[in-house]
């Protein structure tokens, strides 16, 4: 009987969690091959890093966007402290990418996104329903070594 309860508390336990970053090369037989570190949130966005042209791209994919230009909140947690930034998205044609921002490394929350430990995004649109998404940060300093070449 122990075991049974150990087995669902466990279950329990991995249902609830989020993934933490996982880091890719990807060819596409075309291109040179390139890096990506992504990690996936509570409803199924993955949240995205990009080295293009020696500049992270960090976006948000994997959900129906309808705005051109949506209005993103992200939220930081940073050892128990909230660090907010509102930006300016930009979607993509097949409506499915958020792109937060082209210059990573160089934005004023990248020291934010190193240390967090969460990350929650809200999308916020005019014509559409608003989501917000929540991502387990560990490891993110890694991903943006990897995508970087560090």
């Amino acid at each position: 009987m122990k075991n049974i309860f150990f087995t669902i508390i466990l279950f329990s336990c991995i249902s609830v969690a989020h993934s933490q970053w996982s880091f890719e090369n990807i060819s596409n037989g075309f291109d040179d091959p390139y890096r990506i570190a992504y990690t996936s949130a509570n409803n199924g966005a993955i949240l995205k890093l990009e080295n293009v042209d020696g500049s992270v791209f960090f976006y948000i994919q994997g959900s129906y966007f309808c705005d051109d230009y949506p209005s993103v909140d992200l939220v930081f947690l940073v050892n128990g402290v909230n660090f907010k930034y509102t930006i300016d998205g930009i979607k993509n044609e097949k409506n499915n990418v958020v792109f937060f921002t082209s210059d990573l490394v160089n934005n004023e929350m990248f020291d934010s996104f190193k240390k967090c430990s969460v990350l929650k995004v809200r999308v916020n649109e005019s014509f559409c329903d608003t989501d917000t998404f929540t991502f387990n940060m560990s490891k993110s300093t890694s991903a943006v070594n990897f995508i970087i070449g560090k």
